[in-house]
């Protein structure tokens, strides 16, 4: 297990104990079992797919046991019904922590896929956000002239575009930053080395590392 979700289960572990001997010193009318919802929210920093299943089930049977065990200032059909109520309310977080846990590893599958397409591919393929190159593949280097990734990644792309399109594409970024997907042909490209090349573009937005980004393809001209 790596260190980080070690320490997210620990912490866990280390506050569902507190809070059921709390609950278990507790009289029954005193909401103490809602702390629950503590460590299964931390669940969303585990990375084990099951782990909202597991903390919700224990943190059920720790109720239950606890309604047993705690001092009685209420009526016992009080406090059961109390803590049923609660049970569900912690069984509908599992779900939608659940559920938001599945759609980030689906997104990352999908970026991982993107992103080994992205490779072969024969355009250059770039992902840009906030005014930096966050991804570039093999043919963008040739394309823009770099020797290696690192030359491109943290880089403006408005900086390599020739001033005469400038003001025209910083536009269609814009417009595809809000989800337009917009070609922008005969793009000039300036180099470090001071060489000029030309590309049609095409600028869509996709969603890169749990954020929107925009998608940028180029497909050199030949001069």
């Amino acid at each position: 297990m790596p260190e980080t979700a070690l320490r997210v289960a620990s912490l866990i572990l280390a506050l569902i104990i507190v809070i059921f001997y709390l609950d278990v010193i507790t009289p029954l009318g005193l909401a103490v079992w809602i702390l629950y919802f503590i460590p299964l929210f931390l669940t969303l920093y585990w990375g084990w797919r099951y782990g909202p299943f597991f903390v919700t089930g224990v943190a059920i049977v720790l109720i239950a046991a606890s309604l047993f065990l705690s001092p009685g200032d209420v009526s016992f059909a009080y406090a059961l019904a109390n803590r049923v109520f609660f049970a569900l309310l912690l069984v509908a977080a599992d779900l939608l922590i659940w559920y938001h846990k599945e759609s980030e590893s689906a997104l990352r599958k999908s970026e991982e896929r993107y992103r080994n397409l992205a490779e072969f591919s024969p355009d250059a393929v770039m992902v840009y956000r906030d005014g930096a190159v966050l991804y570039a593949n093999p043919a963008s280097l040739r394309l823009f002239g770099a020797d290696r990734p690192e030359d491109l990644a943290g880089r403006d792309i408005l900086a390599m575009i020739d001033g005469d399109n400038h003001a025209l594409v910083r536009e269609r970024f814009a417009q595809a930053e809000l989800g337009a997907r917009i070609p922008v042909p005969g793009v000039g490209i300036v180099r470090p080395d001071g060489s000029m090349a030309k590309a049609d573009l095409s600028l869509g937005e996709l969603a890169w590392d749990g954020r929107p980004a925009v998608l940028v393809v180029a497909r050199a001209v030949p001069a």
